[in-house]
């Protein structure tokens, strides 16, 4: 376990001294690959492995190892790459996240031992036994503490850790985190993403020289803080989810 987590401090070191693209930058990083550029694609993929890393902490203690979502979210970056375009008019992790998302979850399942009947199986008993409808609360993969229900996300969910596109909560939500402490401005402004793209707590952690326990307290804090300063319920249900 261990070696496991000093082999991904390793690798949040290294991805963390990629800089982050502006607006314009990813419009040509785009308009490059539409023209075949596979340069460009190892650029814009680069620049936002940190956004997989953040979307893979969102599925931890799920069946698969973290080395292993990230590996698998990064072949979905990947692959939305190839389809990204300057024409739809959107950050290259917003149009990304679909994509990350599905390869993580389909790597979930297969982990878990989902099980799915092969065309060329003949139906025998076991066969109707193992095939039969699974309930949504059922426990997946030999584990009581994994079921259908952890493995597949509320997608109606407000998901943490994306960055904030809402113009009107981000202007007020800027105003708040000014009347904050300096070290809960920081954690804020880096978990949220207001100066950049969203970071992860270890990231912020690594950064700052505390431990990611530390930074998860300071955030909450900062977002008590907030929620009482606002009544805007938008602002606090995000800060919240």
């Amino acid at each position: 376990m261990d070696k496991d987590k000093k082999s991904l401090n390793t690798y949040l070191n290294e991805i963390g001294r990629e800089k982050l693209l502006s607006d314009e930058e990813e419009r040509l990083l785009a308009d490059r690959i539409q023209s075949g550029d596979s340069k460009a694609i190892d650029r814009l993929t680069s620049a936002n492995l940190t956004y997989v890393v953040s979307l893979a902490r969102q599925y931890e203690d799920r069946g698969l190892a973290m080395e292993d979502l990230v590996s698998e979210g990064n072949i979905g970056m990947l692959r939305a790459a190839t389809k990204f375009s300057s024409s739809q008019g959107k950050r290259f992790v917003t149009f990304a996240a679909p994509y990350i998302r599905e390869a993580m979850e389909q790597a979930i399942e297969q982990q878990a031992g989902l099980y799915r009947v092969p065309r060329n199986v003949t139906d025998t008993k076991l066969e109707k036994k193992r095939s039969h409808a699974l309930s949504i609360d059922a426990p997946v993969g030999g584990s009581h503490e994994l079921s259908l229900g952890h493995v597949i996300p509320d997608q109606n969910a407000t998901v943490p850790g994306e960055k904030l596109e809402d113009e009107t909560l981000l202007f007020e939500l800027r105003q708040l985190v000014d009347m904050l402490e300096p070290r809960e401005q920081q954690v804020v402004r880096s978990v949220y993403g207001l100066d950049g793209e969203p970071k992860t707590m270890m990231q912020v952690a690594i950064v700052m020289g505390l431990k990611r326990e530390r930074v998860r307290q300071i955030r909450d804090k900062a977002i008590r803080a907030i929620c009482k300063r606002t009544k805007n319920s938008d602002l606090r249900d995000y800060l919240k989810s």
